[in-house]
Parts: C-alpha cells; sequence; structure tokens
C-alpha cells in the first residue's frame, strides 16, 4: 500500500492510467472506505470517464498536452498568427502551466520513478507522468512561439526551463540512440515472458520507438537554432545517435513500425520527419529514398492513404478494407513526403492527397470523423477525437507552403 499510495499522490490521484486507477481506488477503499486516500480518488474519476460525442467514454487519461501541441503546429503552418493571436496565446499559456517543474517527491527512485523535472507529460502537470515525446513536442512549440511578438502569443518561457528540458530528454536516450517514452529502457527483453496482460505487448520492461526518437530529434535541432551554446557539441552526438537508430529500425519495405499510432503510415512520417530535421535528405539518405517509396506505393487511386489497425498486432502493413483513405492518415502520408523533397521530383501525389483533403472537409470547416488512430502496445487502439481537425489542417497548410508557394516562387 506505501507504493500505491505514493503514485496516488504523485499523480494527484490521477494515476498512470485508466486501468490502474480503479485498482488502486479500490485498494485505498479496502484499507479503509471512510479514509482520505479513498476520497480523494472521486474527484479525479472525471479524468477517465467522461461524456463524448458518441456516448459515455473510459479513457487512459487525457491527452491534452500532446492534442495541443500537435494543434499549436497546425495553427502555425498557416501563416495567420496575427488573427489567431488569443488561441495561440491560451495555448501558449497551458503548455507553459503545463510543463513538470520538480521531481517526484521523496526518495523517487526508490519508487521506481525517474527524474520528471522539465518534462511534459501527455495530460497536464497533475499527472506527473512525463513522456519523451510529448515533451519534446510541447518543447517544440514553446521555441516556435518564442519566434513570435509576445504582443500575439505571450511572453516567453525562462531560459532555465528550456534546459531542463533538454536535461530531461537528454537522460533517456539509449546506447542504440532510440528513445524510450517514460523512462531509460534498462530492462532485459526475458522479463516480457512474465507479461500478465493477455491482450498487451511489449508492456513489463521499457522499450525505445521511433516516434519518440524523430520527436525528440525534431525539438533539439530547434534547440540548437536558438540557443546555440548550450550543450553543443552533447546534442550534436544525441542526434547523430538518433538518426542512427531510426535508420537501423527502418523495415526491408522501407516502413517503420509504430507503436503510438495505426501504425507504419505513423511511424513513416515521423522518422521521414526527424531525418529531415536532422539534414538529411532524399538525394543523401538511403532510409528517406525508402521511405518515401513505401508511401508511393500504397497511395490509394483516389489520392489518400488508409491503413487498419491489423497492422498493429499483426504487425506486416495491412490497408483498409476496399482501399478505402483515412484523412487523418492522408494528412500524415502527405506531410511525411512535403518533408521529403517529394514536390522537387514530382508533386502529383502532393496534388492528389490535397485534394482528397479539400473535398473531404464539412461545411462546418470540420472534417468527418473516420476510422481510430490511436494504438497502444500493439493491441490496443485509441481515439484521438481532435486528430480528424488538426491533421488535415496541418497538412493542407504545409502543402501551401511547401509546395504550392514553393512552385509559383520558381
Amino acid at each position: 500500500m506505501k507504493h500505491i499510495h505514493y503514485e496516488d499522490e504523485s499523480s494527484r490521484y490521477i494515476v498512470i492510467g485508466g486501468v490502474d486507477k480503479p485498482f488502486f481506488m479500490l485498494a485505498a477503499w479496502i484499507e479503509d472506505p471512510h479514509g482520505d486516500y479513498f476520497k480523494k480518488h472521486l474527484p479525479r474519476i472525471h479524468d477517465i470517464i467522461w461524456v463524448g460525442e458518441d456516448g459515455l467514454k473510459f479513457q487512459t487519461y487525457g491527452s491534452q498536452a500532446w492534442d495541443a501541441s500537435f494543434a499549436i503546429q497546425a495553427l502555425l503552418a498557416t501563416n495567420l498568427s496575427d488573427e489567431i493571436g488569443p488561441t495561440l496565446m491560451k495555448a501558449h499559456d497551458f503548455l507553459k502551466q503545463s510543463q513538470v517543474k520538480d521531481n517526484p517527491p521523496g526518495d523517487f527512485r526508490r519508487m521506481y520513478r525517474h527524474n520528471t523535472k522539465g518534462g511534459w507529460t501527455f495530460s497536464d502537470q497533475d499527472h506527473g507522468w512525463t513522456v519523451s515525446d510529448c515533451t519534446a513536442e510541447a518543447l517544440k512549440c514553446i521555441l516556435l512561439l518564442s519566434m513570435l511578438p509576445p504582443e500575439i502569443v505571450g511572453e516567453k518561457i525562462e531560459p532555465e526551463r528550456l534546459y531542463d528540458s533538454v536535461n530531461f530528454i537528454f537522460s533517456l536516450q539509449s546506447e542504440n540512440g532510440g528513445m524510450p517514452g517514460w523512462e531509460p529502457a534498462a530492462g532485459s527483453a526475458w522479463l516480457e515472458l512474465v507479461n500478465p496482460v493477455e491482450f498487451l505487448e511489449d508492456t513489463v520492461v521499457e522499450h525505445e520507438y521511433v516516434e519518440c526518437t524523430s520527436s525528440t530529434i525534431q525539438a533539439l535541432v530547434l534547440f540548437k537554432k536558438l540557443y546555440p551554446e548550450h550543450r553543443k557539441k552533447e546534442i550534436e552526438i544525441f542526434i547523430t545517435k538518433a538518426v542512427g537508430y531510426l535508420e537501423d529500425t527502418q523495415k526491408p519495405n522501407g516502413s517503420w513500425y509504430g507503436i503510438w499510432g495505426i501504425c507504419f503510415i505513423y511511424a513513416t512520417w515521423f522518422a521521414l520527419v526527424g531525418l529531415k530535421s536532422a539534414g538529411k535528405t532524399y538525394n543523401n539518405c538511403l532510409a528517406m529514398r525508402k521511405g518515401v517509396e513505401f508511401l508511393l506505393q500504397i497511395q490509394n487511386d483516389d489520392g489518400g492513404w488508409g491503413e487498419s489497425y491489423l497492422s498493429c498486432p499483426n504487425k506486416e502493413y495491412t490497408p483498409l478494407e476496399g482501399n478505402r483513405s483515412n484523412l487523418v492518415q492522408t494528412a500524415m502520408a502527405l506531410m511525411g513526403l512535403i518533408h521529403a523533397q517529394q514536390a522537387e521530383r514530382d508533386p502529383t501525389p502532393l496534388h492528389r492527397a490535397a485534394k482528397l483533403l479539400i473535398n473531404s472537409q464539412m461545411e462546418s470547416g470540420d472534417f468527418p470523423q473516420q476510422e481510430l488512430i490511436g494504438a497502444f502496445m500493439k493491441n490496443d487502439m485509441l481515439h484521438y477525437a481532435l486528430f480528424r481537425s488538426t491533421f488535415p489542417l496541418w497538412a493542407l497548410a504545409e502543402y501551401r507552403n511547401h509546395v504550392l508557394l514553393s512552385s509559383k516562387s520558381v
């Protein structure tokens, strides 16, 4: 119970996830149904159970910081900052408030916790479980917003807090260059044999992930540009090792396997953007060329892309039934190709994808909700309701900036 109480207190009773919380809450009730530990759980039930547009939802925990980071990048890509200043300012303030400013309380090493100071969680500061890619995406947004006038987006964050974020990212990188999610990947692979969860894979020990590795590359490249003298050599070594991990984990067909989304399209988008951020191009990087060929080969006749959740458990690319296209996956593939300089070779696949996105927009300005996009540990699919609005907008903004405007200036 000491460990359970520690987790309850350090996560403000949200607990690390929606599966754990009912068990921790039950344990507190059995210990003392009238005690403070149980009573403090009750107000945080609303962080787990809520009513969505299509009924009651039970979620792992909130994705506020994750969603906000992608939404900010999509909005910034539109180059409409002067018109949406109040929105950007509120989003900026949310990210600044959401950064975890301290390590877990007490002797956190004894409680098998990693340091958290400087990181961001998947949801908000209360949760306390900082994640490498959430930190990297939030850091990227904070840095991008710092390049805009403060009267539009608010005051910059203090440099020391940026340094804390970089320190947190550095604390996680594995020897192979890859980035785990929550803590260093130190456990032995054989421990997965005692996994008690029948429907999730690779949950016992931490592993490295393509998506986390790409996000941290992107964040550190931007940080190095704005703060060129801070841990300069270490950042360069970090990025070199991370690029090596991306190149080493590419599949023979040119794709990358994704853990946090469905699946090969999701990870290939991340990998291509990460490689491009590190200075790789289609001409000087075999991995990028193979990644581009993979995306071009699986493009549908209507110009879009669509991947089934079956890719996750089968570990083999599986298209949606009937070769349907999914707009979020189309947006991800489109951005991956744009960052891999596809417009310089043949922009036709990009035009076709953009046409599908444009023609799919509804009168409200939103895009239709389609198949699930998120994934967790290869068998658990996740619903990100905001992705349908964020990613088509982001991709079309990138298309305008790097394809349409670029071609007009030639």
